[in-house]
């Protein structure tokens, strides 16, 4: 499932790259654009790879928990 939706941001990024080029007067102004897309796309994945260590450490104490409960 993630990875068709991997693909599917593909996809859309690179039509956008397409019409930003396409559109924009100079590559300059399309670098730029291209920079912050690729900072914001950065930081969110970074947020989401820390989510979901947050994520599993939670399940791991969890399972701990369960563990030493049954003892």
């Amino acid at each position: 499932m993630r990875r068709n939706v991997l693909l599917v941001d593909v996809g859309i990024a690179i039509v956008a790259a397409i019409i930003v080029l396409t559109i924009t007067p100079g590559l300059a102004v399309a670098s730029m654009i291209a920079i912050a897309v690729l900072a914001t796309c950065a930081i969110s994945f970074s947020r989401e790879s820390r989510r979901r260590r947050r994520a599993e450490h939670a399940r791991r104490i969890a399972r701990l928990a369960r563990r030493s409960n049954r003892a």
